[in-house]
């Protein structure tokens, strides 16, 4: 949710649905609301869908509506160092942005003056970035999503119980802008990723599979036209990401180095865009976008080291034993075939 659209819900937003076990909030949206003359409606509007949260949000909001009467969540009122007669010149009655980063300042210190009086251990320390503005949590969530593999499950992970599908519904419409802050944290790490693999490469890191010659001219050239670009707004990461030297995927022990009309996989073309991404879950060993870097084949070495305890086991049933050989033999040609590319 933007800042302005959490300022502005109203007691009674959080509902529950005793048959999908899903908490909602319902509220306002402002970006993009439009009359039938195409002027900003600046009240907003009232959202066709409703967020989907988790049940930790919705018992914030209910100890909200429980600290004052007010039909709004954050009214102004509640400053007590603005009393009421102090704001009569300004028409709203909800909090603003530019309050916010003070108020969650006020709150760190409460907390750690709590803590430090009755010896509780749970002060919240000095953010290393700086003041909270609520503008970073959009990007914090977009973070998550970009910079773990299996980006989805993560953000799920992250923020505990939250389920997948939160993560689809807020990402999967432009309607809720989010779409925008997720391609500029892709686009970080994109550069992140490129100057890291160069680094590799330039200290000696070895590169095999049918993609390596691929793989090495997207990171040297990917870096000399990117590195240092600053952007001034999301659509140019929007399309920026779709470069073709930035389409390289880092997966399990493999690195995919993407070129739709080579992909095995299945191949997802994103909402609004032609950028067409690989289906990692669906990768196939023969596929020709495959490379091995030197980080991938440690991964196949360890889990060689395990097939071969596991294969060592007499007892083991024939059809898990064979199996095993069989996955033991084709990581060991792959390991065997990087390290002579090596030598040569």
């Amino acid at each position: 949710m933007r800042p302005g659209e959490v300022l502005n819900l109203e007691r009674g937003c959080s509902a529950y649905d005793e048959t999908t076990g899903i908490w909602t909030l319902t509220g306002r949206h402002f970006k993009g609301v439009k009359d039938s003359d195409g002027n900003k409606i600046p009240e907003g509007e009232e959202r066709k869908d409703p967020w989907t949260v988790i049940d930790v949000v919705a018992g914030a909001v209910d100890a909200v509506e429980r600290l004052h009467d007010h039909q709004l969540l954050f009214p102004v009122h509640l400053d007590p160092a603005n009393p009421i007669g102090a704001l009569s010149d300004r028409p709203g009655e909800a909090r603003t942005s530019r309050d916010t980063p003070r108020d969650i300042a006020a709150f760190i210190t409460w907390v750690n003056d709590f803590c430090q009086a009755t010896g509780l251990s749970e002060a919240i320390p000095p953010d290393p970035h700086g003041a909270i503005a609520p503008a970073r949590f959009r990007r914090t969530l977009a973070w998550h999503i970009v910079r773990r593999p299996r980006g989805l499950v993560a953000a799920a992970i992250q923020y505990a119980h939250v389920c997948t599908q939160v993560t689809l519904g807020y990402s999967g419409t432009y309607e809720s802008g989010f779409p925008d802050e997720h391609a500029f944290e892709e686009w970080l790490a994109r550069l992140d990723q490129l100057a890291e693999d160069e680094r590799l490469l330039d200290a000696g890191e070895h590169v095999s599979g049918p993609a390596a010659d691929r793989y090495r001219h997207r990171v040297r050239e990917g870096n000399a036209k990117f590195a240092g670009r600053v952007l001034t707004h999301h659509r140019q990461a929007r399309d920026l990401v779709a470069n073709p030297l930035l389409q390289i995927y880092p997966g399990r022990a493999m690195t995919c180095v993407h070129d739709a009309a080579k992909a095995l996989c299945r191949v997802f073309t994103n909402q609004g865009s032609t950028r067409q991404t690989p289906d990692q879950d669906d990768c196939r060993p023969s596929c020709q976008n495959i490379a091995y870097t030197d980080r991938d084949i440690a991964e196949r070495e360890t889990r060689a080291q395990e097939l071969r305890l596991l294969t060592a086991d007499v007892l083991a049933p024939s059809p898990r034993h064979q199996r095993e050989r069989a996955e033991l033999q084709t990581l060991q040609n792959i390991i065997d075939t990087h390290h002579r590319g090596r030598e040569a």
